[in-house]
């Protein structure tokens, strides 16, 4: 059976729902308990030799923004290849992990640009009569998650199939969190002997935890653990992927040099008189907060690698509030500005793609 829907061309899109997907080994989840006890000890690296992140923020439907930059930069930049042969590393939250993800695994942007235009409804198709309600879809979603995330499955399944983690050509790293125990989960291929599991991971399931927007999707969940989406504590994920380039390889932050790509932080006030009050006030408090942690983390990086190592890109002034589950919106704003912005930027981005980097390193695969 076929779940269709109109595209934004007026043509059909399906999804076959007799494609289920296949489950790998489970996730790691001791984490806590395996933590190292002492410091990393770190790789070499050429003290010549810059250490190139690419780092994806987390957004939902609004990563279309994203999409549409990568796919320009395959384009026009990379003389036809990947994406991945021109980062060191390359750090995703959330949608913005489903898209790192598909770098390393070399996929075209061009092809997740297409699973966002035209896919995207699929994930936030609202059939029921209350979703055009917002108190109805407010109470509905204070409830259960809105958005069915077999959906959501089904697509990463089709776009992955059963690659894992440590079949990606770049070194990635992905935030997520886990549930009951609220621990703080990074995926990390195994380009150092401390990662020794998540490599074993399937591709399709690590997207799956990264993006499980609470209150949108339900979490990827086993008998004992669930995994929630990573824009919780690390929507952008730019300070995640600098630890990790300074825990793991003998580098100076001098040496690091990141391209950032946001999906828009709209400012929000808070009055006086809305933060003293419950729940139905707080809930986008709650959710303005989150991005709160994208305005951090870049700050983080600044200070501590300097304002000129970093290029940010993202949605500005109304593209930036677009809800994120706002298909429609996403569709007529986003591209358009993305485009632009790789215009007014491209000879400062282009500085990424002056060389292909060498071979990440590998340990179990």
């Amino acid at each position: 059976m076929n779940f269709g829907i109109m595209t934004e061309h007026g043509e059909e899109a399906e999804l076959d729902q007799n494609q289920q997907p296949v489950r790998g080994p489970k996730l790691f989840t001791t984490r806590r308990q395996n933590a190292r006890p002492t410091r990393r000890e770190k790789l070499p690296w050429p003290s010549d030799k810059p250490f190139k992140i690419l780092s994806l923020d987390g957004g939902g439907i609004r990563g279309l923004y994203g999409a549409v930059l990568l796919a320009l930069m395959e384009k026009e930049l990379t003389a036809g290849k990947p994406i991945a042969d021109f980062f060191d590393m390359i750090a995703g939250t959330s949608t913005g992990g489903i898209m790192a993800l598909a770098a390393g695994l070399k996929i075209p942007a061009s092809r997740i640009e297409m699973l966002y235009r035209e896919d995207g409804k699929l994930i936030f198709h609202q059939n029921k009569w209350w979703s055009r309600l917002p108190v109805l879809k407010l109470f509905h979603q204070a409830r259960e998650a809105l958005y069915d995330h077999e959906v959501l499955e089904r697509l990463l399944y089709r776009e992955f199939e059963d690659k894992t983690l440590g079949e990606s050509a770049a070194r990635i790293v992905v935030p997520a969190f886990m549930a009951p125990k609220t621990e703080i989960t990074v995926f990390k291929t195994d380009h150092h002997p401390d990662y020794k599991n998540d490599h074993k991971s399937k591709v399709w399931e690590v997207a799956r935890a990264t993006s499980a927007a609470p209150t949108y999707l339900k979490g990827h969940a086993y008998d004992d653990a669930i995994f929630l989406d990573g824009g919780v504590w690390a929507n952008n994920p730019i300070m995640v992927a600098v630890t990790d380039a300074l825990s793991a390889y003998d580098i100076t932050r001098e040496q690091i040099e990141i391209l950032s790509i946001g999906t828009g932080n709209f400012p929000f006030e808070i009055t006086l008189k809305d933060a003293a009050k419950g729940f139905l006030c707080w809930k986008e408090i709650i959710k303005a907060a989150m991005f709160l942690t994208t305005d951090n983390a870049h700050a983080q990086a600044a200070l501590l690698l300097g304002p000129d190592k970093i290029i940010r890109l993202e949605p500005t002034a109304e593209a930036g509030d677009i809800d994120l589950d706002d298909w429609r919106a996403s569709i007529n704003i986003l591209p358009g500005m993305a485009t632009a912005h790789f215009r007014d930027r491209k000879l400062e981005i282009t500085a990424f793609f002056e060389y292909a980097v060498e071979a990440r390193h590998r340990f179990y695969t």
